[in-house]
This record gives C-alpha cells, structure tokens and sequence, in this order.
C-alpha cells in the first residue's frame, strides 16, 4: 500500500507529476518531458484544459481533420473530424464527393425529445399514489419555474410528467418519466436541476426517492439520413451486382448480431468523430445509439437499404442528443472553430450533419467490404502510421508509398521492404560521367565474359546506345503502352530498386543484334556521343517527352531514372562496379 496518497488533489499540477513519474515509472526524467511537452505553451489556454477535469496532468491529442465535399439538403458543408483511425476522414470525404453529384445527403429530424426520470419505491396503494400524482402534477410542474425560465423563453421545457408502474419488473418501482425540449442545448444540466426538484417536491413519508437522472436513451430525439439514385448511375462495374451485394450486406447486420455490432462501429466511426470535435458527449450519443439498436429486443443494424424499381436507397434513422451551446461548446476553441465551420448549426442542424457523416462512413465501409474488401483501402492508409513507426526519412516514404501503390500492404511486408531499403545502397552508375563512363568501359576486352545473359561487351555497349538514341528520337520505334502498364510501372522508376536479371522490353529480340560498329572503341565514342546528345535535345526542348518501349511516357527526370538503373545493371553484368 506504498503507493496509495492522500491529498493528492490538493497538490500542484508539477507535484502530482514528480509523485506519480517518481512511483509508477522507470525513467522519471524521461516521462516527465513526455508529458510536458505536451502542455500548450499558451498558459492561459493550458490553464483552461486543466479546469476540464479533474487532477490534469497534461494533454492527449487526436487528430483534427476536415471531410470536405458533403452537401445536405442542398447546402454545402465540411465537416470537422476528431479521430485516431486512419481511412475514416478519407472514406468520408471520398463519399461525400460521390453522393454531391447524385443530390446529396437528404436529412430530416423526426423528433427532438429528451428524457429524464425520477426513480422511487412505493409500498402502498396503486390508486393512491395516483390520485397523489394527480393532485401534485402541476405542482412540480411549478416547482422547477425557476429553472426552466430561461429555456422556455427559447421554446424549450418540460413537455410532460407521467407516472409509471414498473412494480411488475421490480418490487414496489414506479418512476416518473419526464420529457423535456431543450433546443439548442444538450441540456443534461437542464434535465438533471429539474429532475431534483421535481423530486423533492414530489417525496413524502410514503414516497422514498431512490435517484433523480436524465436518460442517454432518447428514442424520440431522432433523425434521418437518406442518400439514393439510379443503380445504373452508381459508377462501379456491374452496378446491378454491387447494388444486390450492398443491400444483402446490410440485410445481414440487420439479422446477424455478430456482424451488425461490426457494422454499427463503422458508422460510429463517422458519428463520434463530428460529436468529438464538436464538444458533444459521445458517450451518451454511443450508449443511446446502442440501445436503440436493441430496442426490438435484438441488436441490429441502424442503415437500412432498398433496390426497388431500379433505385438504390440507403438510409440511417437514429437518436442524437446533442447541442450546440453551453458544456464544452462554449469552452474548447476548437469546438468554436469546429462549429464555426459548420456554420453555426441549430442543434437540429449538427443532429442532420452527424447523421450524414455516420451513413457516410458506412457507406463507405459496405463499398469497401462488397467489393476490393476492408483491408484494401484501410492498410493504405495504416502504411503512413506503420512508416511513422518505423522512422522512415520522407524520401523513404515517398519511395515505400510508391511501391505499395499496386502492392498488398501489410505491417510484415511494409517493414520487409523498408529493412531491404535500409541495406547497403546500391552503387548507382553516373552515366552523364563521360570520363567515368569511358574509364569503366576501357577496362572491356572481346574476351570479358557476362555474369548473366547471353551478349558480349560490344552487344551490351550499342545496345546501351540504342536506348539512348529512342530518348533521343534518332530511333523511332514502333511501340505503345496504356495508361494503365504505366500508372503500373512508372513509379518503379522512383525506387531504389534495381532492373531485375532478363529484364527485357518485348521489342528486343531474344538474340542479340549483330554489330553496328568494327570496333569496341567505335561502339564506345558511338555511346558518348549519343549521351552528349541526349543532354542536348531536353536542354533545347525541357517539356520534350518520349515513349520508353516499357515504361510509357518519359521526361527528361524520368528519362535520367531509367538509364541510370540502365547502365548499372548492364555495367554490372560484365563486374564493371
């Protein structure tokens, strides 16, 4: 029990870190400059995150990112995220761009009652309790006069009081069950004042009040989201098939618990992250969210979709208790600018906007996994975090980035690949090196032999030429390569990868050519002068570009990459380096 303190509150914000970094770590020193660091060097703004809570040590951030593109209900918005999980602002943003062509998100508030409830026993007559609830109903009415003045004046309230039996669930239990408006506020300060003062002036020697709280399970504060258009207008291939496997998909989370638990995270993905960065309780918003999910008695989905009559529908109903003034939003400065960007929404407003980012993300999600799969689009995004990790420099992650492009990306094989960059560079050839250049091929005799492949010194030196003359548009030869080959493999171009062993374009013939020059020397002065040229003609014409047969279309950058990688693999195939 070393390690149990009193008056730990009472102590300063630098005494509670020396005691707990002093008890509950190895390095002191080194937790302590973890966690200073992490103090806004504005200390009137530090101060104000201190009074959030309770024995403040210090700050956790999440990203703050932005989806762009949404537009609900014809009005065009973008949303702010507060989030860890790579792919979620992403996906939004993605989706969003997709559904603004198609009309957008259409949302509506079905309702905006809230809940709270006085909970207490009763051990005598039903009918007496009731006519005492009847004869005091207008009573507590007016015993919270004081305190909903202000929120009537704003068109909010308690709307009514019932008495509930619940004897039949728990000996002796009745409630009163009270619903509330509160406008723009999330009003659980409301709720709560009005709940202990209906339920002191409703006590008596009879009535034992157990406890007075508001309720996060708001089924009547609920709102739709609805995005829909043609199945032939959905833009993926064989729109009929996505669209069956879309809606059987959702029909599976609306049967299978199991998945529907699953599908109902990825919109909160959406959901949580707008509540966050707007200062809103998304604990109250997931544990009602939940609970509505149940409401049937079986946990299922919250989106729902159609395919009637060649239209795709997919839709979310949902309950969200939030608010737009007082508790955090009128605290954080980031809430203000959050709230700010949305243009200063009514609470009916934020309500419509979350639930379009939550059906968003699902959206999103089943597109994903009815399709490429999760994986596909989500380890795309998770390489940045594992290169994080990794201390990858930028130009490591530049490279990494560009190899994963049209590679299956997981944390094995991110870090199998980053290891292999990290093994000894290659020692690449500078080709533009005349005097280098003329100094490693004098070293080539008729009898040098190849450690692979079939040509001889001379064959391999014209052939390096013969490249050089197709950048240099003294060889035209006939070739083409779609955009899709080279979206593919350009970007091998900005590795540090070497040309494989056999690498061959399909115009080179499996035979080598006959020689084009009586000597090596000829060959050589040959090669020289058609690298003289071919710094000459992107010099005279810098935009200029030329097919490669393999690679597509090249500058002059590109042009430089290649026979870089060119002239060392061909260098090393007679031990030049």
């Amino acid at each position: 029990m070393g390690k149990i303190i009193a008056g730990f509150s009472k102590l300063t914000k630098e005494e509670k870190i020396n005691w707990l970094t002093k008890n509950f770590f190895q390095n002191p020193s080194e937790s302590v400059q973890i966690i200073e660091q992490y103090w806004n060097k504005n200390e009137t703004l530090q101060n104000l995150h201190d009074d959030f809570i309770e024995n403040t040590i210090s700050n956790f951030y999440l990203p703050f990112g932005i989806a762009p593109n949404f537009v609900i209900n014809g009005k065009e918005y973008v949303i702010p995220m507060v989030i860890e999980e790579s792919s979620v602002v992403a996906a939004a943003s993605l989706v969003a761009k997709f559904w603004s062509t198609k009309g957008g998100f259409k949302t509506e508030v079905l309702g905006t009652t809230k809940i709270g409830q006085v909970h207490f026993l009763f051990v005598g007559k039903k009918t007496d309790l009731e006519r005492y609830f009847q004869e005091n109903k207008i009573e507590l009415f007016l015993a919270t006069e004081s305190i909903t003045k202000n929120m009537e004046k704003r068109g909010g309230g308690i709307l009514d009081i019932q008495l509930k039996d619940k004897t039949t669930d728990l000996a002796n239990y009745y409630q009163l069950h009270i619903t509330f408006e509160t406008k723009d506020s999330m009003g659980a300060n409301f709720i709560n004042s009005c709940l202990e003062a209906i339920a002191n002036k409703f006590r008596n020697d009879d009535i034992e009040i157990i406890m007075s709280i508001l309720s996060n399970y708001v089924p009547e504060c609920l709102v739709r989201a609805e995005v829909s258009c043609k199945i032939a207008d959905l833009e993926i291939e064989n729109p009929r098939k996505f669209a069956e496997k879309f809606y059987q998909a959702v029909k599976i989370a609306e049967i299978e618990p199991y998945r529907a638990v699953t599908h109902n995270k990825g919109i909160m993905n959406g959901i949580d992250a707008v509540v966050l960065a707007t200062g809103n309780d998304f604990r109250a918003v997931e544990a009602g969210v939940h609970a509505y999910a149940s409401r049937s008695g079986k946990y299922t989905s919250l989106s729902h979709c159609s395919i009637d009559d060649g239209i795709f529908k997919f839709w979310i109903e949902i309950p969200l208790a939030l608010g737009t003034i007082g508790g955090l939003t009128a605290l954080h400065p980031m809430s203000k600018i959050s709230l700010e960007m949305l243009q200063n929404p009514s609470a009916k407003e934020l309500m419509q906007i979350i639930a379009a980012a939550g059906l968003a993300q699902n959206f999103a999600a089943l597109r994903a996994l009815t399709t490429k799969g999760i994986q596909h689009g989500h380890m795309k995004m998770h390489l940045q975090n594992i290169l994080n990790q990794l201390g990858a420099s930028k130009k490591e992650k530049n490279s990494l980035i560009d190899f994963f492009k049209n590679q299956t990306v997981s944390h094995a094989a991110v870090v199998n690949k980053f290891n292999e960059m990290r093994m000894a560079k290659v020692a690449w050839i500078d080709f533009l090196d005349e005097t280098l250049v003329r100094k490693k091929l004098s070293k080539l005799t008729s009898d040098s032999k190849p450690i692979f492949g079939i040509m001889n010194a001379q064959q391999m030196i014209e052939h390096l030429s013969a490249i050089t003359k197709i950048a240099n548009g003294n060889w035209t030869v006939d070739t083409f390569v779609s955009d899709e080959k080279m979206a593919r493999r350009k970007p091998f171009l900005d590795t540090e990868n070497e040309l494989e062993i056999g690498f061959k374009p399909t115009l080179f013939l499996e035979q080598p050519n006959s020689f084009q020059f009586i000597s090596m020397q000829q060959a050589i002065d040959d090669l020289i002068s058609q690298l003289q040229l071919f710094i000459k003609v992107f010099e005279e014409n810098p935009s200029r570009t030329v097919v490669h047969p393999f690679f597509g279309e090249l500058n002059f950058e590109y042009w430089k990459k290649f026979q870089t990688k060119h002239f060392t693999h061909h260098f090393k195939q007679f031990s030049l380096l």
